[in-house]
Parts: structure tokens; sequence; C-alpha cells
């Protein structure tokens, strides 16, 4: 959860039960990602893809939407449509 947290903008402010939400919709993301054999749950490339799930995942929130399986389908679908990988068709869609 702390992962997530140093995303948020400052004048952003998270209860704690939605910051819970935004938690589970990173972990959902993430999980589908690796499952998905993409290169970019490798080690190599974890780190920075976190970093963009994660980023992705807020700013989504504070445009508003708050269910955490479509905060992780965003994420998903932005990996996706903005970056490269041969296995990006892969990525699981579905929870």
């Amino acid at each position: 959860m702390i992962e997530i947290l140093k995303y948020v903008q400052p004048k952003t402010v998270f209860d704690p039960e939605f910051i819970q939400v935004l938690a589970s919709a990173f972990d959902d993301a993430w999980n589908r990602i690796e499952k998905s054999g993409s290169r970019f749950a490798r080690p190599g490339y974890a780190r920075p893809t976190r970093e963009v799930i994660a980023k992705r995942i807020i700013e989504t929130a504070q445009r508003g939407l708050k269910d955490a399986s479509a905060l992780a389908d965003d994420a998903v679908q932005f990996l996706k449509a903005n970056y490269t990988d041969n296995f990006a068709a892969q990525l699981i869609e579905t929870p």
C-alpha cells in the first residue's frame, strides 16, 4: 500500500477506506500483468511498470473513478495502449 501512496498529489486527500481501494486496484493490475507473461513484469522492467500503473490508478481516482476493479482495468488498458510489448495483447482483461 505504501508504494502507491507516494504518488498521491499533496493536495489530494483519500480516506483510509479508499486507500485500501487504491491498494487493491494496484495489486489486481499488477497481478494481471505478472500473469500475462509480459516483459514489463520482469525484474528489469517491474519497478517502472509498477510506477506507471500506480500513477495511472491515482490519476484516474482523482478524476472520480472509485471502483477498484474499474481502476485496475483502466491501468492495464493504459499500459497496453501506451507501451510496446509483444505480450501486451495477452494481458488479462477480466479480474
